[in-house]
């Protein structure tokens, strides 16, 4: 009884994900007979409906991700930085080796490529 949940949650998002396919099918199959139909009586064809903007941004994303892995890098260097420089503050018998301050430096490394990325694409979309 106490694991119930986990199996009907993820029933319950594999029948939405396989609802939600189902529609986008039915949908393209409605475009395509529509153009079909338009073929079979000699008139130009509808406009193509896949072209419609996505509601996803992947440059917020983007930007939101960076700062967010920048901030955990930093402030991880920052705590190691201060419990290798002041072990007797935080009650520990033996102090740490200091090259664990570097800890966060690769994940701030991957919030800075996220940041270049993000700006690349903004610059590239201005022209």
């Amino acid at each position: 009884m106490e694991f119930l949940w986990f199996p009907l949650v993820v029933a319950s998002i594999l029948a939405f994900v396989g609802f939600r396919q189902w529609l986008r099918h039915q949908q393209r199959a409605m475009v395509h007979r529509e153009r079909l139909s338009a073929l079979e009586k000699g008139l130009d064809l509808p406009r193509w409906s896949e072209e419609a903007p996505s509601r996803f941004d992947v440059g917020l994303v983007l930007l939101l991700s960076g700062l967010i892995w920048l901030a955990i890098g930093l402030g991880g260097m920052l705590a190691a930085f201060v419990i290798v420089s002041q072990p007797q503050i935080q009650n520990i018998p033996e102090a740490p080796p200091p090259q664990i301050a570097l800890i966060g430096v690769p994940v701030a490394l991957v919030g800075g490529a996220h940041l270049i990325v993000y700006g690349i694409r903004r610059r590239g979309m201005k022209k």
